[in-house]
């Protein structure tokens, strides 16, 4: 009986062996996202801002007290839908961060304020509200301690850009709408 791909097998593991046993796995290490401080600085204002809108709505009720479900939607979804204006690019220690209103970068250094920062903050919101379970479940975690940049920054897959070494692209990069010399003109799209 005549087995017509056993050549193949025999070529694909010869192409496996370079010497005497010795297989050559494939690489499979991810480089290093050059980016990554800017992503996490990106997904910590994110959760800030979550933060303060969700302050913002439970400030005005007892602590023992949690709003209406349609008012932590409400907040969440209103979160997204902000202008994020004033962030920036900084130089700290030799590494790019991003600056700007609820982020914990300090520098003394000039900060170029750049379009494309409200775009991508933005387009990062909507990804994570879109990814969490539900916008209680991101209110909750904020209620029950403050933990609200761990889940949504350190966790995992989507929750990762502060837990990941490369994290994946900017949300929305792929759209062919977003282009990062292109002024950003309150365009909002819904995920």
């Amino acid at each position: 009986m005549k087995i017509p791909h056993l050549s193949w097998i025999f070529v694909a593991l010869c192409l496996c062996v370079r010497a005497e046993g010795d297989i050559d796995f494939v690489d499979t290490e991810t480089e290093e996202d050059a980016e990554a401080a800017l992503k996490c600085d990106a997904c910590k204002i994110v959760a800030s801002k979550f933060a303060e809108a969700f302050a913002d709505i439970q400030g005005s009720l007892k602590p023992t007290i949690s709003p209406k479900d349609e008012e932590i939607i409400e907040a969440a979804e209103g979160t997204c839908d902000e202008a994020w204006e004033g962030y920036g690019v900084v130089l700290v220690e030799g590494v790019e961060r991003l600056a700007g209103p609820g982020s914990d970068v300090k520098s003394t250094k000039v900060m170029l304020e750049d379009g494309i920062w409200s775009r991508r903050l933005q387009d990062m919101c909507d990804e994570l509200l879109g990814e969490a379970p539900d916008e209680k479940t991101l209110y909750h975690t904020w209620a029950s301690g403050g933990l609200l940049e761990e889940y949504l920054c350190r966790g995992e897959g989507t929750f990762g850009a502060c837990s990941a070494g490369n994290w994946g692209p900017w949300p929305g990069d792929e759209y062919d709408d977003y282009d990062d010399s292109a002024e950003f003109e309150d365009i909002h799209d819904e995920f």
